[in-house]
């Protein structure tokens, strides 16, 4: 999780820097009840709005570094999945004529 700065942000900042609680833990990769446990124990900047929790967000639209890596990951993984695929409709196509004796 990101260190919370000592001196939160005023509540004035830029609207699109406060994002709802889910949307954080997402971004974070820390889970809801972690986050509740953070705001109640004052360790996380937040603010409330129309009884929706809204916590500062400082990453200014830097991903996660760990949620990067496991992008990476997908992709490579679907690449492989397509390759496969490619192999086995090949000998999927290749095993009839080996019993054919063609």
């Amino acid at each position: 999780m990101t260190r919370v700065p000592s001196n939160p942000p005023s509540t004035s900042t830029n609207a699109q820097d406060w994002i709802p609680l889910l949307e954080f833990a997402l971004k974070k990769g820390v889970s809801l009840s972690t986050l509740r446990r953070h705001i109640k124990a004052g360790k996380i900047p937040f603010k409330v709005e129309d009884g929706r929790y809204l916590l500062f967000d400082d990453s200014s639209g830097q991903m996660n570094p760990s949620l990067a890596g496991l992008q990476e990951d997908l992709q490579r993984a679907q690449e492989e999945i397509a390759e496969l695929k490619t192999l086995i409709a090949l000998y999927e196509e290749k095993l009839p004529q080996q019993r054919t004796g063609v």
